[in-house]
Parts: structure tokens; C-alpha cells; sequence
């Protein structure tokens, strides 16, 4: 590859570097100089160490090197994001937080194999897209019978268990899970690994350090996939890192199998903060089961495998193993016999609570738990029943003779729901994609519906919505105390008589239950009792079980005797006309624009409909239009009366005009300064732009349509600004990841339309590069249009205004196209759409003000002959729109 095609000249617009030609090549050059860092480094490499080394093969120039709004170098943010995600998830790399980068035995192949960076690039992104296609695989239940198996259901469970087949059956056979033909699950392996983990200081770092040798390092990472794959509380890439820290330190690791890393973004089972707060502890108490496990005879072993208890008893009571290490074992491999429940005490309280379904107790925790979940499955029509979450975890967490209380959060999305609750005597939950209730709404129909809806969230956020959705619908009870925070004031209620219902309020779906709000005063926050206040300053689920303490808040709870009846929300001043009630058969309607097409061509002065209703036929097919036009033409005016037409009220709409220094930050998403919460200073925090502020508006109203409107569209560096949106501007149906949204998943909703207007005499009309063109719909306003010509004229007719106005204008463009100009730079008729445009004062401002500079631009090597070539005053007076001038020393 010649330096000359690595470095063209750097263009600059308005004193910045505009992306030049070879932007994409040196890009994809620098992160083939980066692998080729690695391959020759002996230690993991820091990824400053990193960049400095690259950078020194493929030099950056002045538009790598400038900066985005957030203050990130352009070229490092695309470096970055390329390794930790297209060659990360391809299995080249491994990256962590603490132990840096690492070049795996893959990713030394692949470097070896493809010289051509472009195609290497190429193979990744092919490698990226086998994992997402993994990760997003709908796998069938598991092929378990409702009366003599546990169920787990789901949508997180058959990839969890997925993910630890491999690890498993390398466990089993004393192979690896990572390194074809090499064992790692020994005995020999094994006893080093211990040893290790015993003697090493504490706390001992996640990456092992000191540990001698490929195989308990490959150990290690392979135990640590059972122990965190399965969580549902832990996001993908915080398991991919926990499973590579092992592996970091380690000259050509292996790296982690595409569908084995993909699956980890699922998970099924809620470890708890206490337990995955610890890594290396729990691999101690894992390898220490595994020392035990060895030291049994083979037979014992073997039938392990296959007797769900004999496994249990072969795990169980290992010296210094954590039991919850042991009860995830035994649950991973029979999970047809075991519950989700990790801690032996909580165990016990459920057998305790629910032992009336016991016909004869055995004393077996683990079997008599199982004919207890057999027996409730059976009362739910067959269906899986989860003991961590509601209603059967209120059952059997706390003591409920004093009543039960729960924390609802009411401040969300810099928005305060309280005063509406309080005045409408409810309480409401936010869930944007449910469009009915079930109608039994049982455990599992409430649990599977929130898997279907939200099967593209990350697993976490999924299971943390699924607990929320569970507590509001079933957890809580009526009598039950409720709270939230209004500012920093404490507001309690009592929960009253009646089911949660789904209601479209405000353009967004909430699940609300009718509350009494106490009226008498509480304390604030700030002067609650250290343990209550903690508890209701708590940022975790919106829905929060406070029934630990429940004595305290009802201490301060002494509901108003006359908020206990109905509320009468005719009495309230709030507008609840908004309010619509949604059926739950109700199908979610596509949302569209649509509206009277002969009466706004009337009003905007069209020859007839036929051009907006080509608009609204384009709009509504492929959701993304440019109105393209020379200046005058009323692009941006003609956007404004369709929203209008179109029913499209504020707060469906939102208007960004693109300039030079415009970039991705602006649009999408970016760090920005924020105020700390003790008022002390600022930090920088994601923030979404307008972009996905209004996609996030839109997905929770889907029936209603939600447009963009971006301005100037060319103005601004299309590519660099769009970013990979590019993509979901051709597949609305797709998702990706955002540059700054740590794994988030994000698409554009199929009611969101996108409206851009641009100005065809711009000269950064270049920046549209054939990529842009495709994915939008191009609709001139050229004069030349058959129901936009005669415009000016039409408008004078109506407005009493002389026409030969219009004929002004004509002879203005057509001398502009016979002194070369091309048709693209004609003015539009928005020029001479004034109240006085026949005035002849009027219309000599107009040229000497406005036109006449343009003309000046356009001939700037002819501006002597301008007078000549336009004789705009002597026209007006050749069309009677100005008197012909007096000659000079005539009278009157």
C-alpha cells in the first residue's frame, strides 16, 4: 500500500479537516498495524501503549487527528471501537479493564492468512456478524416434562446452558472447551490450579497473576464460563471479561468460541451482588469442588452424570467451597431437578413456607424442593414457577403480619410522575412495548410476555424489567404500603382494590394500580431515619420490596380517612383526556402520515396534489425522504404545513440543521458535562441526542408517527455524523450497538420518519456520497415539477399581489441559465412571497440585498458585467412594476 493512498491531501471547510478519500483505508490499515503490535509483544499491551505503536506505522493526519465534540480523537474512537467489538467478538482479541490487550491464536492466524487489510477487516466484520447472529438465535425449550421436571423458562435459558454445554462435556471427557486435542480438566491440572488460588496473596487480582502455564489458566477461564454464564445480573461483556482475565496474561491464548462468547449475553439465574462481586472466590470454591470430584472413585463419578442427587451429593460439603458455587453446579448439570435458588437457607424457608404441598416429607431439601415445584407448576396449567421473584418470593422472604411495603420510583427520564399519582390516585409503571395484559396473569404468561417484548434488551436490564413488571402486576397486594420520593419529599400510600391495568397515557404505555395518597405532610428524605433513607434513595429496579422496613415507614404512614373511596379523576385538573384505555386484543396499528393532500396543495399554492402525494407515498414506504431544491423554494416551510396537516403535534416532531462542525455526538450520543448529585461540580455523562431521544419517544408510541426533520442536511459530514446508523437506515428492522452505549442494543422504530431538506446550490452538496443516496428517497422542488410550477404566480393571485411578480422572477432564472448558470442556483419563489412584493421599494431591496450578493458569488469573475447582464430595474419597469425614471432636470 504507496503512502500516497494512505495520505491524500487534507481538505479543509470553515478552518476544519473535512474526511478525506482515504479515510476507511487508513482506518482499516491501522488496526492490521495493531494485531501486527500484538503478535510481537510478549506482555499484554495497555491501549495507550497500544495507540503510540500504532500510530507510529500508520501516522495520523490532521483530520485523524482532530476531535469530536465529546474531545475524543476521530481516529482513536473508530480504533477502539473496531478492536473491542468487530475483532473482539471475532475471537482475535482479548481486552480487559485491568490486564490490557492480547492477540489470540486466531487472531495471529487470521493476520498470517489475509495481508490485505481491507479483507481482513472483511473476515472480521464476517466473524461479528456469526456472533450477533448467535446472540440473537431463538433456541426451543428445553425438552423437559411439567410433571416430573423443574422448568426453567424463558428466553435467557436454553443460550445459558447452551453456553456451558461445551465446558461440560470438557469437564466430562477431560478435554478443553478452548484448545482442540489438550486437557485441561484433569486431575494434574486441577491440583496446580489450587494450589495457586490457596497460596496466592489476597485479594488476589482477576487476572491471575503469577499462575505458570497454559492449561489451569485455560482451566480457570473454562470453570469461570460455568460460574457466570447462567447469571441473568450480569451483562455480557462483564462475563467475556471475568472468562478472558485468565487467558490476558498468556503468550497466543486461545480465544473464546463465537457461540459460546455470544451465548454469554444470556443468562437465567440471579446470582446476587454478594456472589458475583467476587470472582476469583468463586473460582476457588469451584476448584476446590473439582480437587474433591477427582479424588472419587470413577464409578461415583460416572454416575454422577446421570443421578441428578448423586451429583449433589458428590458437590456438596466440600471444605471451604461456597455452597451457592455448589447448588449452580447441580443445577447446571440437571437442571430438570434443581431450582434457581443458589442459597441453601433460602432453600430452607421455601420447604418451610411452602410445605403444605409436601403429601409426605422426605427430609431431603433438594427432593422435597422439587415435589414442591412439581406440585405448583402443576397449579399453574404446567408452567415454570420462579421462587426469586413475585409473587412467590414475597411468600417466603419476609415476615408479612405487619403488612408489606414497596418503593416505586415516580422520577424517571427527567420527569416527576408523582403529582400526577398523587392527584389521580394511582401509581404507574412504565412499560413502552406492552400492548395487553395476559389474561391470567400468572408468573410465568406475565414472564413470558416481557421476554417476547423486551427479547432485544440486554439480559440484565430484561430480567431487571421482567422483576419490576412481576412485583407491580403480582407482588403487590391491596393494603400493602406504598412509596415514593417527590423532589425531596416522602409520599405514602395505601395500595387499593383492583387489578393493574394497561393504559396509554401521554403517547406512553404504563401498567397503573389505584392508590389512596396519604394528604397529611411527611418528612423529607433528608431527615428519614440513616435506614430508610437509604432504602428510598435506592437506583436500582423501579419497583422495590421495602417490607424489612415496613415498621418504620408505617410509623410515618397515617393515611387520610376520606382519600380511602374512589377517585373521581372528572374532579381532577389534570388532562386525562390523553388517557385511552388499550384493549388487550388490540393490534399495535402501523403508524403513518397521511392527511388532505388537495388542501395543503391549495394552501401552499400547488397546481394540484399529485407531488404531495408522491411525499406521503414516499414517506410512508421507505421512511426516510430528502427534499432537494434550489434556495427559495420552501423546503423547510413546506415541512412545517405537512407535520400540521399530518396531526404530527409538538413533541412528535423535532428539528436539527446540520452545519460543518456537526458530528455523531451532536446527533446520536455523546459524553457531556452534567452536575454532580451534591451540587459540587460536574462529570461527564452519556447523553442521547436528538436522534435517539426522539427513536426512544417514538418505540413507546408505536401507533403514532414520530418525525425528524433535519435541515441543511448536506451541510454537515454525512458519514461522519450517521456513523454505523448508516446500517439501520437501510434495516429498520435491525439492531447494533451504539459507540457509547456500553452494549446497548438500539434500532430506529418503524414510526419514526426522517425528513431532510437540501439546498442544491450548496457546494458540500458533494458530501452526499452514493451510500446516503440509497438509503433516502430524493424529491425535487424544482420549479420544473409540474405541481410546483406557477407557484409565485398562484400566491400573487391569491394575495392581490401584481403577477408580474412571477414574471420577474421567471426572466431573473432564465437570464441566470443563459449566462451559464446551472438550473441547481435559480432563486425560488419564497423570495418574492412578501406582503408588499409589488412594491417597488420592496423589490429593490430584495435585488440589492439578497439576490445581487448571490449573483456576485455565482459570477465571481464577472462582477463588472452583473448591471448588464441583470438589468433588474429596468425590468420592473418593462412589467410595470416600478415607473420608468425621469431623465435628469425633468419636473414631476
Amino acid at each position: 500500500m504507496t503512502a500516497e493512498a494512505l495520505e491524500p491531501p487534507v481538505l479543509f471547510e470553515s478552518g476544519q479537516p473535512v474526511q478525506d478519500s482515504g479515510w476507511v483505508l487508513r482506518c482499516r490499515t491501522r488496526l492490521r498495524a495493531a494485531l501486527e503490535v500484538l503478535a510481537e509483544q510478549g506482555e499484554p499491551l495497555k491501549y495507550t501503549e497500544l495507540q503510540d505503536l500504532t500510530a507510529q506505522r500508520v501516522p495520523l493526519n490532521a483530520y485523524d487527528a482532530s476531535v469530536t465534540k465529546s474531545g475524543s480523537v476521530r481516529a482513536w474512537t473508530n480504533f477502539g471501537w473496531n478492536l473491542t467489538t468487530t475483532y473482539e467478538h471475532a475471537g482475535w482479541l482479548h481486552a480487559t479493564s485491568d490486564g490490557g490487550f492480547r492477540l489470540t491464536r486466531e487472531g495471529r492466524a487470521a493476520l498470517t492468512r489475509y495481508q490485505d487489510p481491507l479483507e481482513l477487516y472483511d473476515l472480521a466484520g464476517k466473524a461479528y456478524d456469526d456472533w450477533d447472529a448467535a446472540r440473537s438465535e431463538a433456541l426451543p425449550e428445553l425438552l423437559l416434562s411439567p410433571a416430573a421436571d423443574v422448568l426453567h423458562g424463558g428466553s435467557g435459558t436454553a443460550h445459558a446452558l447452551r453456553a456451558v454445554e461445551p465446558v461440560l462435556e470438557a469437564w466430562r471427557t477431560g478435554g478443553s472447551a478452548f484448545l482442540a486435542d489438550v486437557s485441561v480438566w484433569n486431575p494434574a491440572t486441577t491440583t496446580g490450579l489450587l494450589e495457586y488460588l490457596e497460596s496466592a496473596p489476597q485479594p488476589t487480582p482477576a487476572t491471575l497473576p503469577g499462575l505458570v502455564g497454559l492449561a489451569p489458566r485455560t482451566l480457570a477461564a473454562e470453570a469461570l464460563v460455568l460460574l457466570v454464564g447462567p447469571l441473568s445480573d450480569m451483562i455480557g461483556s462483564t462475563k467475556r471479561s471475568r472468562v478472558r482475565n485468565p487467558l490476558i496474561p498468556v503468550q497466543d491464548p486461545p480465544g473464546l468460541p463465537i457461540q459460546l462468547s455470544a451465548d454469554l449475553e444470556h443468562g437465567f439465574v440471579h446470582g446476587g451482588k454478594a456472589l458475583i462481586a467476587s470472582p476469583v472466590a468463586m473460582l476457588t470454591s469451584c476448584v476446590r469442588i473439582l480437587d474433591h470430584w477427582w479424588q472419587q472413585p470413577q464409578e461415583s463419578r460416572d454416575a454422577a452424570w446421570s443421578d441428578p442427587w448423586a451429583f449433589r451429593d458428590l458437590v456438596n460439603g466440600v471444605p471451604g467451597a461456597d455452597d451457592r458455587v455448589a447448588s449452580l453446579l447441580c443445577l447446571l448439570t440437571h437442571p430438570g431437578s434443581f431450582t434457581t435458588l443458589l442459597r441453601r437457607a433460602d432453600r430452607e424457608k421455601v420447604v418451610d413456607v411452602f410445605g403444605t404441598h409436601l403429601d409426605t416429607p422426605s427430609g431431603d431439601l433438594e427432593r422435597d424442593l422439587k415435589t414442591i415445584t412439581l406440585q405448583l407448576q402443576a397449579e399453574q396449567g404446567g408452567k415454570p414457577v420462579r421462587f426469586d421473584t413475585a409473587p412467590l418470593l414475597q411468600q417466603w422472604t419476609q415476615d408479612v403480619e405487619g403488612g408489606r411495603a414497596w418503593l416505586v420510583r415516580g422520577e424517571l427520564d427527567q420527569q416527576n410522575r408523582v403529582p400526577a399519582w398523587v392527584s389521580q390516585g394511582r401509581v404507574t409503571l412504565t412499560v413502552g412495548r406492552l400492548t395487553h395484559l395476559p389474561a391470567e396473569p400468572t408468573q410465568d404468561a406475565v414472564s413470558t410476555l416481557v421476554d417476547q417484548r423486551y427479547s432485544d434488551w440486554q439480559v440484565v436490564k430484561r430480567e431487571a424489567k421482567k422483576r419490576d413488571v412481576l412485583a407491580f402486576v403480582l407482588g403487590m397486594q391491596p393494603g400493602d404500603l406504598v412509596a415514593t420520593v417527590d423532589g425531596e419529599q416522602l409520599r405514602l400510600g395505601r395500595l387499593e382494590d383492583g387489578p393493574a391495568s394497561l393504559q396509554g397515557i401521554g403517547g406512553s404505555m404504563l401498567l397503573t394500580r389505584p392508590v389512596a395518597w396519604s394528604a397529611d405532610s411527611t418528612p423529607s428524605v433528608k431527615g428519614l431515619p440513616g435506614s430508610v433513607r437509604t432504602r428510598m434513595r435506592f437506583k436500582g429496579e423501579d419497583v422495590l420490596d421495602l417490607t424489612e422496613i415496613n415498621a418504620a415507614l408505617e410509623a410515618l404512614a397515617e393515611v387520610d380517612e376520606a382519600l380511602t373511596g374512589e377517585v373521581d379523576l372528572e374532579d381532577t385538573d389534570l388532562p386525562i383526556d390523553l388517557e385511552v384505555v388499550v384493549p388487550e386484543s388490540q393490534p399495535t396499528v402501523p403508524a403513518v402520515l397521511e392527511c388532505d393532500v388537495d388542501a395543503l396543495a391549495k394552501s401552499l399554492h400547488h397546481a394540484d396534489g399529485s407531488w404531495l402525494t408522491e411525499l406521503l407515498i414516499s414517506l410512508n414506504e421507505r421512511k426516510q425522504v430528502v427534499l432537494e431544491g434550489p434556495p427559495g423554494t420552501g423546503k423547510t416551510f413546506l415541512v412545517q404545513r405537512l407535520l400540521e396537516a399530518c396531526g404530527v403535534v409538538e413533541g412528535q416532531s423535532a428539528l436539527v440543521q446540520f452545519h460543518p462542525t456537526y458530528s455523531y455526538e451532536d446527533f446520536v450520543e455523546g459524553f457531556r458535562p452534567v452536575p454532580t448529585t451534591d451540587g459540587s461540580g460536574a462529570a461527564l455523562s452519556v447523553q442521547p441526542g436528538p436522534l435517539k431521544r426522539i427513536a426512544d419517544e417514538a418505540s413507546k408510541a408505536p401507533n403514532k408517527p414520530f418525525v425528524l426533520v433535519i435541515d441543511e442536511i448536506n451541510r454537515a459530514n454525512i458519514a461522519k455524523v450517521f456513523g454505523e446508523l448508516y446500517f439501520l437506515l437501510e434495516y429498520r428492522q435491525q439492531e447494533i450497538e451504539l459507540l457509547y452505549s456500553a452494549g446497548e442494543r438500539f434500532s430506529l422504530p418503524d414510526n419514526l420518519f426522517i425528513i431532510g431538506t437540501m439546498n442544491t446550490a450548496d457546494r458540500s452538496i458533494a458530501l452526499l456520497d452514493a451510500a446516503m443516496r440509497r438509503r433516502f428517497v430524493f424529491l425535487s422542488m424544482d420549479t420544473s415539477e409540474p405541481a410546483l410550477g406557477g407557484v409565485l404566480r398562484r400566491w400573487c393571485e391569491a394575495k392581490e399581489q401584481p403577477t408580474a411578480v412571477a414574471d420577474l422572477l421567471d426572466r431573473l432564472n432564465k437570464r441566470m441559465v443563459e449566462r451559464g448558470l446551472d438550473p441547481s442556483l435559480a432563486f425560488g419563489p419564497s423570495y418574492f412571497m412578501r406582503p408588499n412584493a409589488g412594491d417597488p421599494a420592496a423589490l429593490d431591496r430584495l435585488w440589492r440585498r439578497e439576490l445581487l450578493p448571490m449573483l456576485r458569488e455565482h459570477h465571481y469573475d464577472a462582477q463588472d458585467q452583473l448591471g448588464s447582464w441583470y438589468p433588474f430595474a429596468k425590468w420592473m419597469t418593462e412589467l410595470g412594476l416600478a415607473a420608468a425614471p425621469q431623465p435628469e432636470g425633468a419636473e414631476g
